[in-house]
């Protein structure tokens, strides 16, 4: 079977990481979130927490973001300003995608990868939303915040992501124009919707 990658991208609280590791024990691949951050920094030689500090990590603004960075990557990457830092490291991130993605078939979520995998041949771009009462809820229990609290988190981390993904892409991040397919997890659930997006999978890799 040909290879195939999946790119994830997701509103903070639509249960698109558990859709995402749903969908790979389904299909019996990899799933690369966090551990992408992990074998970049294996590939390239930095210490991980370089790449964790110019992640999608939830703040008011990644550009606000960047001026933290230069605590963080300042004694990998010599002395440049921290956007040269942030920009560096986005790169070699995006370098150990493309690899991962041509050696095998796999799942990566967020991290512009619909836009760094643009030329896969068989790539399959993916955004999930969610209404906003149940992203809440979501969030009110996994983090056990009060709903005022998950709602602040919500609108923060949809900033964050929004922000790192526009700066870094020139397609917009959840405009659906950009994705082969935008589904909203509230319809179906988190198994309904890992199921429907198993069907669209099989479907474009046997055409």
């Amino acid at each position: 079977m040909k290879k195939y990658v999946i790119s994830i991208g997701r509103q903070l609280g639509s249960g698109g990481k558990e859709i995402a590791e749903q969908l790979g024990r389904m299909l019996g691949i990899s799933v690369y979130d966090k551990k992408l951050l992990e074998v970049a920094a294996q590939e390239s030689g930095l210490d991980a927490s370089a790449f964790e500090g110019a992640d999608e990590r939830e703040s008011d603004s990644f550009l606000s973001n960047i001026v933290a960075l230069r605590h963080a990557v300042a004694g990998y990457l010599g002395g440049q300003d921290s956007c040269m830092h942030s920009d560096r490291l986005f790169e070699l991130q995006s370098e150990t995608m493309r690899s991962i993605a041509q050696r095998e078939s796999c799942i990566t979520i967020g991290r512009c990868s619909e836009y760094v995998l643009r030329d896969h041949p068989c790539l399959i771009s993916i955004f999930i939303t969610a209404d906003s009462n149940d992203r809440i809820e979501r969030i009110m229990r996994k983090d056990g915040l009060d709903e005022e609290q998950a709602k602040e988190k919500m609108e923060r981390g949809d900033k964050k992501r929004r922000s790192y993904h526009d700066y870094y892409a020139t397609t917009e991040w959840g405009n659906a124009s950009g994705y082969h397919l935008c589904i909203n997890s509230s319809i179906l659930g988190i198994e309904g919707t890992a199921q429907f997006i198993y069907e669209f999978v099989k479907r474009r890799i046997e055409e």
